[in-house]
């Protein structure tokens, strides 16, 4: 008999030990297969997200991310979205900071129009949903969000 081509490939046998299971639980057996693991999720997750969030605050938007669905977040990255309901009206100049699950980052101004004028007094309204873009190109190059 001969073996099709479109046989699956033998898997090769160093990578075949570094998948494992635990029969019973179902958990990886090996630290590399759940490193492994962990980096394709990152990578998979790393790229433009959109992140959902909890907001409080008026003028300074804290917006932390929903866990444990929430990505890892260590730094902003262009054109990660931020999706959140605003808690409160804005009165003044707005602001947002981002808080992960360890640490908190830098707070950035929020940009209205396409970043063409900071978000100022009732560009935000309590109640309404917003997608808030990190856009690395804005505040001469400090970054912001832009507020959609």
């Amino acid at each position: 008999m001969a073996i099709s081509a479109f046989a699956p490939r033998p898997i090769d046998p160093i990578i075949e030990s570094l998948i494992a299971f635990d029969v019973r639980s179902g958990r990886p057996t090996n630290k590399h297969l759940v490193e492994l693991l962990r980096q394709l999720r990152d990578q998979n997750l790393g790229g433009s997200r959109i992140i959902p969030c909890t907001a409080t605050g008026t003028n300074v938007l804290v917006l932390t991310p929903n866990h444990p669905v929430a990505p890892v977040i260590e730094r902003y990255n262009d054109f990660d979205a931020f999706a959140f309901v605003a808690a409160n009206n804005s009165t003044g100049a707005v602001t947002a900071t981002v808080v992960p699950a360890t640490g908190t980052l830098a707070t950035i101004k929020v940009y209205k129009t396409n970043g063409a004028a900071q978000a100022g007094a009732g560009d935000v309204v309590a109640g309404s949903f917003y997608l808030a873009f990190f856009v690395d190109a804005l505040d001469a190059g400090a970054g912001g969000f832009v507020l959609k």
